[in-house]
Order: C-alpha cells, then structure tokens, then sequence
C-alpha cells in the first residue's frame, strides 16, 4: 500500500506539473516563452521536485506531444471499426477528432503552435507522431478492397494528405468560441468535404488502374 501511495502521489504531481504548463501557455505562450521557475511556482512545488518528474523544459513538451499521440491515435482508431463503410468512418472520425480538440484545447493549441514554431525536438516529435497517425491510417486502408489498387506509398501519401488537412482545421476550430456552436458544425462540414475531395481523387486514381486491367485482360 506503501509504494502505490507514493506511485499515485507521483503521477498527480506530473499531472500538476503538466497542467500549470498548459495553463501558463493559454492561447498564445509558447513552451519556449515558460520558464522552469514559472511552472513549479504555479504547480506549488520546488524546483527540485520539478526535476524529479522531468530532465528539463523540453522533455516536459515532448511528454505533452506523446500524450496527444497516444490518446488521439486510440480514439481514431475505433472509428475505423471493420465493416464500417468509409462514409461512417469519417464522420465518426471527424466527431472524434473535434471532440477530443474540443475537451483539450490547451494542449492542442500547444501542439498547433509548435508545429509550427518552437524548438526542432517539439517540432520533430510532432511530425513523428503525425507519421505515426499516418501510417495507422494507411494500414488500416491497405484491408479495403479497393485500395489495393494503390501502392503503399500512395496510400501513405493520402493518409498524410488526410492528417495535415485535420490538424490544419483544428486550427481554425481553436479560433471559434466553444458558444459559437453552428460555426463549429460549418468547420466539422468543412473538413468532411475536404476530406471526401481528397478520397475523391484516390478513387480516379482507383477507376482509371481498373479500367486499365480491363483492357488488358479482354486482350489475351
């Protein structure tokens, strides 16, 4: 019972630690506008303690993407149920997406703003894990019948195509009010348009292979 107390004390002092980050960041702040001393004053610990949990400011960002990772990946995941039609897939994958920006917005207005900015390690763990995100989605493709028409490197191209159009409008999904509900629905509408465009062009890409083979085989 000893070492579990000590264990769940440890892990809300990482959550303290993690949360006065976020807090300290807003809107605008960037990791690199926080300084060490500001986060362990608003977490009420030392300095010391701070160190305890983190090596430095940076291993703190970097633990901040990993979580978005982790959490987001899962939740994309299960929209993609088998059997599901592509349709359903994202719809439900865009009311996921949304929704989990939505109940997170500080550490995803942490990840757009050093996607972009900050230091090289944030900004090359967040394209890892958008690789990441990419290759789930491709792989999960690769089981569709007709997608097997395309290469592997086409459908990690269009998985990739996919994440960067999201993560572009959860941009402008952090810059709405969370009260401004229709203007919310009219980005979610939005991307699914987009989205359906982009699948569009995979799908010529499909026809025009088939049609291809058709011939071949009336050939012979």
């Amino acid at each position: 019972m000893k070492v579990n107390h000590k264990h769940m004390q440890k892990l809300r002092t990482r959550t303290t630690i993690i949360q006065a980050a976020l807090e300290l960041m807003g809107e605008e702040k960037g990791l690199e506008g926080l300084s060490l001393r500001e986060v362990t004053r608003v977490a009420e610990i030392s300095p010391t303690a701070f160190y305890r949990h983190f090596k430095d400011m940076d291993e703190l960002g970097l633990v901040l993407v990993d979580e978005v990772g982790l959490k987001l990946r899962g939740l994309l995941r299960s929209a993609r149920k088998d059997g599901v039609s592509y349709k359903v897939a994202l719809r439900d994958s865009i009311n996921l997406f949304f929704g989990y920006v939505s109940e997170n917005r500080a550490l995803f207005r942490f990840i757009i703003r050093e996607r972009v900015g900050g230091n090289s390690k944030i900004r090359s763990a967040i394209r890892q894990e958008m690789g990441y995100f990419a290759k789930d989605l491709a792989g999960d493709m690769s089981t569709l019948k007709r997608m097997t028409w395309l290469t592997h490197q086409e459908l990690v191209q269009l998985s990739e195509m996919i994440i960067q159009t999201s993560f572009s409008n959860a941009n402008d999904f952090l810059d709405v009010d969370a009260n401004k509900k229709e203007e919310i629905r009219d980005i979610k509408f939005k991307s699914i348009r987009q989205l359906r465009l982009i699948y569009s062009g995979a799908a010529l890409k499909i026809q025009k292979r088939r049609r291809i083979k058709i011939r071949e085989i009336k050939r012979r």
